[in-house]
């Protein structure tokens, strides 16, 4: 029950999203090399990534949709002829999970084991609307290898640290490190286009958002690619931190002495916030009043007979 309270919330939130974007021209693609075959993409609803191995390729996260996935498959053919072996998914949002029917279908497919329960989840809710078709073919390809909590790999010879620390941004969040380049794709744990504070969907948790971001950023690497917006630096993330950190307290300090959400906001506004979201001051508000998961009495997962 409460995990479909959950998906539910982050599939109404995105189908928000996706309804109030106006037509326009088509967005365009821009390939942007880091260093030791590693590149991320900007241009398309989210930012993407991949890493050219000894033999093939390794993509992070999947365009949305057939056109950015058409374009990112002839920007990698431009660079090599090595074919897709492996992608790696950093969370369960559509606009990192819609285009991976698109692509090869012999590609490894590595994800978090909460991100692959909230594709099921999503594809099976019936208040989901258009999403609901969305996960429904995402969720044909299941798969090969789950994370749990940490995992280091080699993929082609190329070394690659799989992070979960808590639930962030969602509860399934995956931080790709690559330890001899220096990179971190850090999917939208890391969002630098939706003003001052991070974006937590239902699932994810402020205090988890902290956690991984320090995590993260203690780190040995000097390149973070977020997913959504421009390349921040270390010093420029620990400082979002900071400010998070900053708020939670505040918002602690008022709901301790018995202010209303109205009193919270009025008094700790965030201008810059996408107003699709719930803002932080309210999701960390929602913890502190409701509880994180949403609280439910004990005896409804008891299997009736």
């Amino acid at each position: 029950m409460i995990k479909s309270l959950l998906i539910g919330g982050l599939l109404a939130t995105s189908s928000v999203a996706i309804a109030q974007e106006r037509p326009g021209p088509p967005q365009v693609l821009m390939v942007k090399p880091l260093r030791g075959g590693a590149y991320w993409i900007e241009g398309g609803r989210a930012n993407t990534g991949f890493i050219v191995g000894k033999t093939s390729v390794i993509v992070i996260d999947a365009e949305m949709s057939p056109d950015m996935v058409k374009q990112e498959l002839a920007a990698i053919a431009k660079l090599t002829d090595k074919p897709i072996s492996t992608i790696i998914v950093t969370h369960a949002d559509p606009d990192h999970v819609a285009g991976v029917p698109l692509y090869p279908a012999a590609a490894r497919l590595i994800e978090h084991e909460n991100t692959w329960s909230e594709v099921v989840a999503s594809s099976n809710d019936p208040t989901g609307g258009p999403l609901t078709s969305v996960y429904k073919r995402v969720v044909t390809h299941k798969p090969s290898h789950t994370i749990a909590g940490n995992e280091t790999v080699t993929l082609d010879g190329v070394r690659i640290q799989l992070i979960h620390i808590a639930p962030a941004h969602t509860s399934g969040d995956l931080i790709v490190y690559l330890p001899a380049q220096k990179i971190v794709y850090a999917g939208d744990v890391v969002t630098t286009n939706l003003g001052r504070f991070p974006v937590i969907h239902f699932g994810g948790s402020s205090l988890g958002w902290i956690a991984t971001m320090k995590a993260m950023l203690a780190l040995d690497a000097t390149t973070y690619v977020g997913g959504h917006g421009s390349l921040e630096t270390k010093a420029q993330l620990e400082a979002r931190v900071h400010d998070a950190e900053e708020r939670r307290a505040a918002v602690k300090t008022m709901v301790e002495q018995g202010k209303s959400l109205s009193d919270v906001e009025t008094a700790l506004p965030e201008p810059g916030a996408n107003p699709m979201f719930f803002s932080f001051t309210r999701t960390v508000f929602d913890e502190l009043t409701k509880g994180y998961p949403p609280a439910s009495p004990p005896w409804t997962n008891i299997v009736k007979h």
